[in-house]
């Protein structure tokens, strides 16, 4: 017999590369033999000889079921499994059956926590915050399987998980055979499968979603057998009321974005460029992924669904995840408001920032010398790469630093917001406003920041001439290669520094970002005994509540100009006497 013959068997794997006959005592079965599953080496390494043994060894334990079925009066399981002839499959059949077995993979989880499932998790806003957790050798197992199949090859996958396969399509009396025409074929999707599988298997265990999924038996194929209508019944119809009914209304969420336009611009709201682009191409995903395009379709189950995807699919972080699901989010409730559909989404669609999810550290002075000894601060050193944003590289951490800035709020300074303060024309200020189209985060961070008299002979005056001159928005040349778009710029430089503090400077601290910069100035504001108010005004805070609250909507009390001048200019930055600049 040939290799590619040798059928495969159900219960084969290998331990320290030797191969194992391991089975598990069917569930009616249990109690009638001492062990709970059959565990043999097959003392070798050869997987054709130990797809031969493992064959035998699952007939004489079929006929030992069997016998002790017959023994206790239970009818026996093999009597009642089913023979498939696949010899006329299409792969549109064996694609099917692939999906089958991944469905299958996500019951077998469910069916192991449901008796522990509340039914808070089953409510129309599901509470999932206490779904059932596997054990911690579960766990564990289902990690490791996840890391080895990342690795594999389709050839591996089909060495080594065919058993496995196997033993679940045995359930529709599907029988593998490496001499298909579509065995390999059928193997990717089933690997495709698995790591779906351990994606929503995660989610279940940080209990963020993977709740609601397919049943097997909703999986079409040509194992099931057609069931023919009961003769004088009509069909069944779904009507409009009845839950879960799909109603077409000819509306898609790009029309909903077009409306949505249409109301902010009613409002005299600004739509940001780069925020619509952003919307239109979340509008994209979601309809690929939700294979839904039009807005009566959509429900809950779908943006749930895509909310899950962005998790594991791309790995996003619960911001940017929570970002994106407030598009599709926004777009619906337009629709809504429009009279286009008649049910909301509901509330607590968006994932919860764990506590510590926002905490960023400061820099030390320690690794503020290092960086700013850097020879991009020292010798005029530039990358070349996109993402290093040019000149950027050399200005947003240092204003960052200097002035508590975040990059966002720097990547918009223009010629139009670097200017004297109208109350002390001596003191020239960066403007963080929303005019010109620009974006603040909140209406306290609108402020005047006296800009440190140090930039001024590094270049900055230079800057602002040759943007100027040049009839430019913003400062940077940046946005100009990138058609302003704040956005991508931001992302840009912000994946260059991550990369660059890294690798570059060797800088590991657990929550150092471009944002520690930020923290930094404010720490230095503590430690020199400047009051709150003062605090607040440079950084953009709102008055009320600890400095580090965000996002109120109340302004800060107005600080007269010279004492935040004196503020900033007072600050003993050791590193700042070593940075140097030549265009």
């Amino acid at each position: 017999m040939a290799d590619d013959d040798v059928p495969v068997a159900n219960h084969l794997t290998t331990r320290s590369g030797v191969c194992q006959y391991v089975r598990r005592v069917p569930e009616d079965l249990l109690g009638t033999f001492a062990f709970a599953r059959v565990q043999l080496s097959l003392k070798t390494r050869d997987q054709r000889i130990a797809r031969e043994k493992a064959l035998a060894l699952d007939l004489e334990w079929d006929r030992r079921f069997a016998e002790a079925r017959q023994r206790r009066g239970l009818a026996s399981a093999a009597d009642q499994l089913p023979s498939t002839d696949t010899s006329g499959w299409s792969w549109e059949d064996w694609d099917a059956l692939a999906r089958w077995f991944g469905a299958s993979l996500l019951e077998d989880d469910w069916r192991e926590r449901l008796r522990q499932v509340r039914g808070a998790a089953f409510a129309a806003v599901p509470d999932i915050s206490d779904l059932p957790r596997r054990s911690n050798v579960d766990v564990k197992e289902h990690f490791t399987r996840e890391r080895r199949l990342r690795t594999m090859t389709i050839a591996d996958y089909a060495a080594e998980r065919s058993g496995f396969v196997q033993a679940y399509v045995r359930r529709l009396g599907v029988s593998l055979s490496r001499t298909s025409q579509h065995h390999d074929r059928f193997m990717a999707p089933c690997l495709e499968a698995e790591l779906s599988y351990l994606d929503v298997f995660r989610q279940r265990e940080s209990r963020r979603g993977g709740i609601g999924t397919a049943h097997p038996d909703t999986i079409a194929g040509p194992w099931r057998k057609a069931v023919p209508a009961q003769a004088g019944l009509p069909a069944l119809h779904v009507g409009p009321g009845a839950p879960g009914a799909s109603i077409t209304v000819g509306k898609t969420l790009a029309d909903c974005a077009t409306k949505w336009q249409e109301n902010r611009r009613l409002a005299k709201k600004q739509v940001r460029p780069e925020y619509l682009r952003e919307m239109k191409h979340t509008i994209s995903d979601f309809t690929a992924h939700a294979k839904v395009k039009d807005i009566g379709e959509i429900r809950r189950k779908h943006v749930l669904a895509y909310r899950d995807h962005l998790g594991s699919a791309h790995d996003y972080a619960i911001q940017t995840i929570n970002k994106k699901v407030g598009f599709i989010s926004s777009l619906m409730a337009t629709a809504l408001n429009a009279g286009w559909v008649e049910t909301p989404l509901g509330k607590e669609i968006y994932l919860e920032i764990p506590e510590d999810e926002d905490r960023r550290e400061p820099y030390s002075d320690a690794e503020l010398k290092r960086i700013f000894a850097h020879p991009i601060f020292t010798q005029s050193k530039r990358f070349t790469k996109v993402k290093a944003c040019a000149e950027l590289q050399f200005w947003l951490p240092l204003i960052a630093c200097l002035h508590g800035m975040i990059s966002s709020e720097i990547i918009q300074l223009g010629p139009d917001s670097i200017m004297p303060h109208p109350d002390a024309p001596d003191v020239l200020c960066f403007v963080v406003t929303n005019a010109g189209d620009r974006r603040v985060k909140t209406l306290a961070r609108r402020r005047w920041v006296p800009i440190r008299r140090e930039l001024l002979d590094l270049g900055l005056r230079d800057l602002v001439e040759a943007a100027r001159t040049g009839g430019q928005t913003f400062l940077w040349s940046a946005m100009v290669t990138h058609d302003n778009d704040v956005t991508r710029v931001s992302g840009y430089f912000s994946s260059f520094w991550a990369d660059f503090s890294r690798k570059d400077l060797e800088i590991a601290s657990e929550g150092t970002t471009l944002y520690s910069f930020r923290h930094a100035f404010q720490d230095q504001l503590s430690r020199a005994g400047h009051a709150d108010e003062v605090k607040k005004a440079l950084m953009g805070h709102a008055e009320g509540g600890m400095t580090k609250r965000y996002g109120t909507k109340r302004k800060p009390r107005v600080v007269n100009i010279g004492e935040l001048d004196e503020a900033v200019q007072g600050i003993d930055w050791a590193f700042l006497s070593t940075v140097s600049h030549t265009a």
